[in-house]
């Protein structure tokens, strides 16, 4: 027999597809993504460590952040602004729930 519990259902957060707002950043083609674009979308299992270490030495590592926490939909994968797609999702959780 199945047992009833009193846990209140999770509540459903929207989360938005995409921030118009947010421009991509403005690269000056010395990136370093742009000169291996397959470094930045590391297969499951390997580590996003050199990936992401490569990012914090880049002058639009911010910018590049901002774009994909505001388009998830087009930054699905791999590192961006430094973060991997779990990363960048955990942000986005947090700033909802301070957002609530």
């Amino acid at each position: 027999m199945a047992q009833k519990t009193n846990r209140k259902p999770t509540p459903v957060v929207p989360i938005p597809l995409a921030d118009p707002s947010v421009p991509y950043p403005e690269i000056s083609g010395d990136e370093p993504c742009l000169q291996d674009p397959d470094f930045w979308f590391p297969e499951q299992g390997v580590t996003a460590g050199p990936a992401k270490a490569f990012c914090s030495a880049c002058s639009v590592m911010a910018d590049c952040l901002a774009w994909a926490l505001a388009n998830p939909h087009l930054a699905a994968d791999g590192v961006w602004g430094g973060k991997t797609r779990t990363e960048r999702n955990a942000l986005r959780r947090n700033a909802m729930r301070r957002a609530a």
